[in-house]
């Protein structure tokens, strides 16, 4: 767990897809004018049970973190192919289930006391200016679809009044920059007669900015970020949150095989996890998270796996003396 100090950008290296190591032989869809899509990503499989153990799961987190005078916030990521689907194999089409599948999650964490934006509101303002929300060869969302919806989480938070803090002490955004390089799909997936027919594309993102000394050093971070490599700092979102919000943000990420489940436990159990200052945790899911929990085996790696009732006990017990 780090404290976001500058909108640094992260090594592309850093960058982890979140296919696990069972399906990544079947990672990749390739699609219409050299677009990537995730193949580990069903386009016709849905598990409404399962999304609603889930959902239950991140009330009670909800609820437990309520007890500490913590507001929970679940920012779920659409699924690529909703924006791109006519790039989409000929043979490949999602199913009516998966189709109403971001609706449904909304509507069901809504009902169950959870605030969820819907993201789809922040792509809307990147469609409408003609940019893209994920990238071409890559699992990722564009910096632009990140900070979209930074802003929209910064809203949902700042609509609620003042957060405690200095003002003055958000990161300073950097100016645009282009980083040219393989997308994850392509780069980890993909064989080299491929990866050379599909080619680099230009990733668009900040520069770093050194805040002035000491300027972060001492103020607490009211909101915290738990999620996987698409809120990593390469991308921008907590930057752009702590720009909006004027106030440090907290950061922990994992790869995506690691799961939402034992990153969340991670950070709760770190000493990086300060009840008195944190105010909002902003809970980032993929879409297609959603229907696997913690015991999912195959989805995540051995060591994340955890059966529902034991991984609550934990993030219980995590929040129990804190």
């Amino acid at each position: 767990m780090t404290r976001l100090m500058v909108a640094a950008a992260a090594a592309f290296l850093a960058l982890a897809p979140l296919a696990s190591p069972a399906v990544a032989r079947d990672a990749v869809l390739e699609g219409k004018s050299n677009w990537l899509f995730a193949g580990w990503e069903s386009l016709t499989l849905a598990k409404p049970d399962a999304e609603r153990a889930s959902i239950k799961l991140i009330s009670d987190v909800g609820h437990l973190l309520a007890q500490k005078n913590i507001k929970l916030i679940v920012a779920v990521v659409p699924l690529k192919p909703r924006y791109y689907e006519s790039l989409l194999p000929d043979a490949a089409a999602m199913s009516e289930a998966v189709r109403g599948r971001y609706d449904r999650a909304l509507t069901e964490l809504r009902a169950a006391g959870v605030n969820a934006p819907d993201i789809r509101d922040a792509f809307k303002t990147v469609v409408a200016e003609k940019k893209e929300v994920f990238y071409r060869t890559d699992f990722h969302w564009t910096t632009f679809a990140a900070e979209a919806t930074a802003d929209l989480v910064a809203g949902v938070i700042t609509a609620e009044g003042p957060l405690p803090g200095n003002p003055g002490s958000g990161t300073q955004l950097g100016e645009w920059m282009n980083d040219r390089h393989l997308g994850d799909l392509a780069a980890n997936f993909l064989p080299p007669e491929r990866k050379r027919a599909i080619g680099p594309e230009a990733y668009v993102i900040r520069t770093s900015v050194k805040p002035a000394a000491g300027l972060l050093d001492g103020d607490p971070s009211p909101v915290a970020v738990v999620g996987n490599s698409f809120v990593q700092p390469y991308f921008g979102f907590p930057q752009r949150l702590s720009n909006k919000i004027d106030r440090p943000v907290a950061l922990k990420w994992n790869p995506g095989d690691v799961g939402p489940w034992a990153t969340l436990l991670q950070y709760l159990q770190s000493a990086e996890f300060t009840p008195a200052s944190v105010r909002y945790l902003v809970w980032q899911f993929n879409e297609a998270q959603i229907q696997n929990g913690p015991d999912a085996v195959g989805e995540w790696a051995s060591q994340s796996i955890a059966s529902p009732v034991e991984w609550r006990a934990k993030v219980t017990e995590a929040l129990k003396n804190r």
